[in-house]
């Protein structure tokens, strides 16, 4: 799994990445090699987030401010990265387990798209599914048999999209997939 490990200050997720990277993890961080938190200022390119990122965790001590070195979080958000945080002084056995909290926080993310979807479906009786994959966003949407038209399938499909990337304009694409529910008699 790609992890995107940020401290609340420099050091303090050494062990976590140490344990994470022993488990057999790709761990990546935001900081720069002067210990800024951005090493996407000099070279877009190198920004961690330019490629997929399966979680974020961010280590901080539990009840600390957010601190500036958080700021690959901020960035992590705005690219609807499933985020984590936790306690910087859990390690082995203490540490969460990274499968159920990345699954926990992707089913957290897909639920923001599938609202977005619905909300722009919000005048029919949509039922949808979304699911996050490396660099693509697929949404399920079953709508009405009424809706069985060529038309309207394809203007809902439409929709959707646009709802996905008004949601999040970093996505690279964007699957829909429409099919109809037969009415209740």
């Amino acid at each position: 799994m790609k992890l995107l490990l940020i401290e609340s200050t420099a050091g303090n997720a050494t062990a976590i990445g140490e344990h994470l990277a022993a488990a057999g993890h790709d761990v990546v961080a935001c900081t720069d090699e002067h210990g800024g938190p951005c090493r996407g200022v000099d070279k877009h390119a190198d920004c961690p987030l330019e490629q997929h990122i399966d979680l974020t965790i961010v280590a901080r001590e539990p009840g600390t401010a957010r601190s500036l070195a958080e700021m690959g979080s901020v960035c992590a958000a705005r690219h609807r990265v499933p985020l984590v945080e936790i306690d910087w002084h859990q390690i082995d056995e203490e540490l969460p387990s990274v499968r159920i909290a990345s699954a926990m926080a992707k089913r957290a993310t897909e639920h923001g798209y599938a609202t977005a979807i619905l909300e722009e479906l919000s005048h029919l009786p949509a039922l949808v599914d979304v699911d996050r994959t490396p660099h693509r966003i697929h949404a399920r949407i079953q709508v009405p048999a009424s809706q069985d038209t060529p038309q309207k399938l394809s203007a809902i499909a439409d929709r959707a999209r646009h709802a996905v990337r008004q949601h999040d304009p970093y996505v690279n694409c964007i699957d829909v997939s429409v099919d109809c529910y037969p009415e209740p008699s």
